[in-house]
């Protein structure tokens, strides 16, 4: 698997030192422009948004207008050595799946690493977001801070791991995923970051539930286990069913994320297995398996 992790904080830099609102404009589509390319190219579906500045704003990026002097985000991930870190995680999840190279279909992953405006962010975000399209992995910031900086590396290769089951199991119009898929596919890609950097990089939206709503979101999914096409309302929650216009299912926020999680950690529990070896289980498999619903 081939790597790379642009760096995107040198485009920032050279943006912030143009001279003009041109000038900047031109330096925001020759750096980002190849992401949103790509991007449409996955998901020819998708709406066409014909400039990069317009998908860029549709995003809540940081737009040139924005660059005039060094924003306060920028300065604290050069701090935190942000790029590096991510290029090591990268490289580092890449080469768990090595002796794998033969059974998977990934061959090329770039990275990068961008900023948007916090005051457009999702808050329950927690500053920090990531998302991932074949060939590509995305982490976004909009506040780094001591909680989020930290879990750059578990981002980034809870995204990757997204990327190399997908591949093996595909998400499309054609195979849609049921509820158990899709907390798998969540729970086994946080348990990527837990075995590469520890359960101190494992995100939010699985150690914020209590007790009571981990048992609740558990209750919830094991109702709806033969659901399948949009199934968004088992992993976010009600929470963003309103915004996402999808139906409230009594969902906690995040609750199917923290479900998957515990699924996938009982599954290696009971069999051993390392999160590579899972990976290439199918979810009814891992979820029977696990225990964790008897």
């Amino acid at each position: 698997m081939n790597t790379q992790w642009l760096p995107t904080h040198t485009i920032y830099r050279r943006i912030i030192d143009a001279p003009d609102r041109a000038a900047k404009e031109q330096l925001f589509r020759e750096g980002f422009g190849p992401l949103f390319e790509a991007m449409q190219q996955s998901a020819p579906h998708m709406p066409v948004q014909d400039d990069v500045l317009e998908a860029a704003r549709t995003w809540g990026l940081l737009l040139p207008e924005d660059l005039t002097h060094v924003p306060d985000a920028l300065r604290t991930l050069e701090a935190a050595d942000a790029w590096t870190v991510a290029e090591h995680a990268l490289t580092s999840g890449a080469a768990k799946f090595e002796p794998y190279a033969d059974r998977i279909s990934l061959s090329d992953v770039t990275g990068w690493l961008l900023l948007t405006d916090p005051a457009k962010a999702e808050p329950s975000n927690k500053g920090y977001t990531g998302l991932q399209f074949p060939g590509h992995i995305v982490s976004i910031f909009d506040t780094p801070n001591t909680y989020n900086v930290p879990r750059l590396p578990g981002l980034i290769v809870h995204e990757l791991h997204h990327l190399v089951r997908l591949g093996l199991y595909p998400w499309t119009f054609q195979t849609p995923y049921g509820v158990a898929d899709y907390i798998v596919l969540e729970g086994m890609a946080e348990s990527f970051a837990a075995q590469l950097y520890g359960e101190d990089v494992v995100g939010y939206y699985v150690t914020d539930i209590d007790a009571d709503n981990l048992n609740i979101a558990k209750a919830v999914v094991q109702q709806g286990f033969e659901v399948q096409g949009d199934v968004r309302g088992y992993i976010f929650g009600d929470h963003f069913a309103d915004q996402w216009q999808f139906e409230k299912i009594g969902m906690p926020p995040f609750g199917g994320y923290a479900v998957g999680y515990h699924v996938v950690q009982a599954y290696l529990r009971r069999t051993g297995k390392s999160v590579e070896e899972a990976t290439f289980v199918p979810s009814d498999e891992i979820v029977a398996e696990s225990g964790y619903f008897s």
